[in-house]
């Protein structure tokens, strides 16, 4: 090479290694972490996840009425017989209260488990759930749902005014996987009629929103509370997976909604200046980290959401609002010091570094799929996933712990357990079936996934979850009197 092409050379590198993405700061370790394939995914969600659910007590008695609460090695929570500190110190958590929000999310996650398995046992206890709740949590004399039964009064609540959007969208979640599943149209009426319900009875266009409640309580809260979680877990908890698999005019309808709610949540919680999204948004003022704290995982799943939207409904500005201010997102929540994902921002703008599980999984799952069309993204899997596999997985009794101290990368002594509530094993679940999905595409390799149609679909509507992907090969075979499809995907995007 003579001189003059050399300095050329060099001048193209020094050019391209300019316009280069920055990458983030080397992490200490013992071993350099490496990006995770999908076998390394599939061994996460059956040695690390699937055992702590497919147990007796997971399962309920009958199966399908799944308990709301587990101790942290998986048994059950007995306030004289096995009073385990981790519930019993926490009062509330105590009480006699089962919540359909959790078993909702159990049922999802047998779903999940079948998809990756193929194993037809896992379809029977996401059907088990699915009949519970239909045959229980529904109210079908007011509509909607309730979002708990209470033990003590031996009673459903709460009454038709005092629920909210929230709660109602995830009462849908465990369904509307089973719907994916199998496109049962058993179950469709009552997606559709739930759905219904909170756009009629939510929607306030004086807020520009889904209100939080009817009326009033009782209590403190606002009725008209403007929450960002009102309107973000109907897209999140079931319309971004459904919509696809609709009917017409069904499909049209539920497309329009949710570019309303992509819209207004950009237009009614999202800070340009701060770049995130907030939780609450009662006046202008909220809506700023000098007056208001607020996590990077609603932020990021707002982010994830929008971009899904735009891409069912045909409305690239959605596509590129996500794709260009999300990767922001991330940055603000990458911590260099260990290779981890923070939870947000206090008021005023102090950095929470500590990290609960959800939080983590919801920024891993947008730069997994991100990274699917901006390779550069994915320069953060190795490290984030590696601290997850590492910290957050109890490698004794199976499961994530609820919260990682950051200054010691140990579950926070007060956390709360394993199985609570709002922590049941779909954030996990999902974590893991986003993780292989993507992982195998970043890696060249198909993505095996399982379904169980009652009526074959046209194979455009066969889809790997939320993405997009080639069905390249589709077989059949008997389990156990269950038609199993086994479809191959390539090219995910």
């Amino acid at each position: 090479m003579n001189f003059h092409k050399l300095i050329l050379f060099l001048l193209v590198l020094s050019l391209l290694a300019a316009c280069a993405p920055a990458a983030p700061a080397a992490v200490p370790q013992t071993s350099a972490p490496t990006l995770p394939d999908g076998q390394r995914w599939m061994t996460h969600f059956k040695t690390d996840l699937l055992p702590f659910w497919d147990r007796p007590e997971a399962l309920g008695n009958p199966v399908g009425k799944f308990p709301t609460k587990r101790c942290n090695d998986g048994t059950l929570y007995d306030a004289n017989a096995n009073p385990c500190p981790e519930i019993g110190e926490n009062g509330w958590l105590a009480l006699d209260l089962e919540y359909t929000v959790s078993r909702s999310r159990q049922t999802y996650a047998y779903g999940v488990a079948f998809h990756l398995t193929g194993d037809p046992r896992y379809l029977e206890y996401a059907k088990a759930g699915v009949d519970y709740l239909r045959q229980n949590a529904f109210d079908r004399k007011n509509g909607g749902t309730y979002a708990l039964w209470n033990g003590m009064e031996q009673a459903w609540q709460p009454g038709p005014l005092h629920r909210n959007p929230q709660e109602l969208a995830y009462s849908l979640l465990g369904i509307s996987f089973y719907y994916y599943l199998t496109r049962d149209p058993e179950v469709l009426p009552d997606l559709l009629a739930v759905k219904d319900f909170i756009f009629e009875k939510y929607y306030n266009p004086n807020l520009n929103a889904l209100q939080w409640m009817q009326a009033s309580d009782g209590s403190e809260t606002n009725p008209l509370d403007k929450r960002l979680v009102a309107q973000l877990d109907n897209l999140n908890a079931y319309m971004v997976l459904v919509t696809p698999l609709l009917p017409e005019p069904e499909q049209s309808a539920w497309k329009a909604d949710m570019v309303k709610l992509a819209n207004l949540m950009i237009d009614e919680f999202y800070s340009e200046q701060d770049g995130l999204f907030f939780l609450t948004v009662n006046d202008p003022s909220q809506k700023s980290l000098k007056n208001a704290g607020t996590d990077f995982g609603h932020s990021i799943k707002a982010m994830w959401m929008i971009y899904h939207v735009g891409r069912i409904a045909d409305v690239p500005d959605l596509v590129f609002f996500a794709q260009t201010n999300g990767p922001r997102i991330l940055e603000k929540a990458y911590l260099t010091e260990n290779g981890s994902w923070a939870n947000g921002y206090e008021a005023g703008g102090n950095l929470i570094k500590d990290k609960d599980w959800w939080i983590y999984n919801e920024l891993n799952q947008f730069t997994m799929e991100m990274s699917l069309s901006d390779p550069s993204l994915a320069r953060y899997l190795p490290q984030t996933t590696d601290y997850y596999f590492r910290y957050f997985v109890d490698h004794e009794h199976g499961e994530v712990w609820t919260t990682i101290e950051n200054a010691t990368n140990q579950p926070k002594p007060d956390a709360l357990p394993k199985a609570w509530p709002w922590k049941n094993a779909y954030h996990t679940f999902e974590h893991a079936l986003l993780g292989y999905i993507t992982a195998q595409q970043l890696n060249s390799q198909p993505v095996t996934l399982y379904y169980a149609f009652q009526e074959k679909p046209a194979e455009s509507a066969i889809q790997p979850y939320f993405l997009r992907g080639d069905l390249s090969k589709l077989e059949t075979e008997q389990k156990d009197g269950l038609t199993v499809y086994r479809v191959e995907f390539r090219n995910i995007r």
